[in-house]
């Protein structure tokens, strides 16, 4: 069987979920999203242990598109 070809080195990285059905599964962190939107999954693992969703801090919205809204704090060039 051929090897499988991933589109990018974060397809292959695969986090443990428990979903509201109470299933264990292995995602990818794009699939971890998408069943994150359609609020489906009850825990996720992270580094630092497991995060529960609707009590631990859960990232929103989409990672590729998000823009800093704060202020400046960059050193400017003089």
């Amino acid at each position: 069987m051929p090897e499988q070809v991933f589109p990018n080195k974060m397809e292959h990285v695969y986090i443990d979920v428990i979903l509201k059905d109470g299933s264990y599964h292995h995602f990818t962190p794009r699939v971890l999203d998408v069943l994150l939107e359609s609020h489906r999954v009850h825990k996720f693992k992270r580094a630092s242990g497991w995060a529960t969703v609707g009590i631990d801090r859960i990232r929103t919205g989409k990672r590729e598109n998000t823009v800093y809204q704060g202020p400046e704090r960059r050193i400017q060039a003089r």
